[in-house]
């Protein structure tokens, strides 16, 4: 429900090709299936609706998620105004982050050679043209399991777990399927297997710099739901962190908004879940944050092991919908400049 396909085109292209993009995106927001039921939510037509919709695009640069999921339908210019939209986040990100330094969050294996201290898992970069297979096989030679991601993956997509019964097959399969980060398994601390044990559910803590010191805009924590992968976009829920505490403040969402009180499968109450080491992990991702100050927010993914909190990744261009929705409420002061 976002700009999909059209993403790098409206967000880093210009010209004709931005102006296509954009037309294409609109085009197929207002023929969406949800859009086109949205009117009985608000009941009125769906010609009102629409045009509702248009004016909520200029005037707070909504995009159709945010318009369904924040129910822009149903609320005032004033309750409007205080949301971090899509045309509000992307103008933050461009102030405040240098564009030639976010190639780190892009690319995994920069990723984890930069912020090797902070991963407490062993990780192989995998040349995708096969020059290192040899070292690759070292690597694997007393690894059992494997996590085999694209290198420049998102919101979860391509994640593969991999047993390593054969070595050359494990390493002509991820070759194959454009996997080229390699990573040991990370065992989850014992309390956040309470919550779901068959993902690593992994904290999204939100830094900012500003005068040379973080802030934390604020916390979420994802949670599996029936896979072995906590993003929303690959079926999980997810709900508000206190950043003070560290205990959950919410109900548990999933991408489409709706409610979850307990965790579907593990019947475990969400609001109230104290989340374990919080210092530490507010602590590593703002000693994090430091590492590249020019890249002002980050939104970082913190899985919680025994041993401590280690880093999954971080995103320089971090999701707004797992940030406020949760909240019930708009977060643009957060971010305002």
């Amino acid at each position: 429900m976002n700009t999909g396909e059209n993403y790098n085109k409206i967000v880093h292209g210009s010209g004709i090709s931005k102006v296509t993009a954009q037309f294409s995106t609109l085009k197929s927001w207002l023929s969406h299936p949800e859009m086109k039921k949205s009117h009985q939510l608000a009941k009125r037509s769906r010609i009102i609706q629409n045009l509702d919709f248009l004016s909520s695009i200029i005037i707070y640069g909504t995009t159709l998620e945010d318009y369904l999921l924040y129910e822009f339908y149903n609320k005032s210019h004033k309750e409007r105004k205080t949301y971090v939209t899509g045309r509000k986040l992307h103008n933050f990100f461009d102030e405040v982050n240098n564009k030639d330094k976010t190639d780190i969050f892009i690319d995994k294996n920069k990723f984890a050679q930069l912020f090797s201290k902070y991963l407490g898992r062993k990780t192989f970069s995998l040349d995708l043209d096969g020059k290192n297979t040899e070292d690759a096989k070292k690597w694997l030679r007393n690894m059992d399991v494997i996590f085999a991601k694209p290198t420049k993956g998102a919101e979860g997509k391509g994640v593969t777990r991999l047993s390593v019964t054969d070595i050359e097959n494990t390493i002509q399969y991820c070759l194959e399927n454009k996997l080229g980060t390699l990573e040991e398994p990370i065992v989850q601390h014992p309390d956040m297997n309470i919550l779901y044990p068959d993902a690593i559910n992994t904290v999204r803590l939100i830094t900012f710099i500003e005068n040379n010191k973080v802030k934390l805009l604020g916390a979420t924590l994802r949670i599996g739901n029936g896979g072995y992968i906590d993003n929303a976009g690959s079926g999980g829920i997810f709900a508000s962190i206190d950043i003070n505490e560290g205990k959950l403040d919410s109900v548990a969402f999933n991408k489409s908004g709706k409610k979850h009180e307990k965790h579907p499968i593990t019947n475990q109450m969400i609001k109230g879940f104290q989340i374990p080491l919080w210092p530490q992990v507010t602590e590593l991702c703002k000693k994090a944050a430091l590492e590249i100050p020019d890249v002002k927010s980050v939104g970082w993914d913190v899985a919680l092991t025994e041993k401590g909190p280690i880093l999954i990744e971080g995103n320089d261009r971090w999701s707004r919908a797992v940030w406020q929705l949760p909240k019930q409420k708009g977060l643009y002061h957060l971010i305002q400049q």
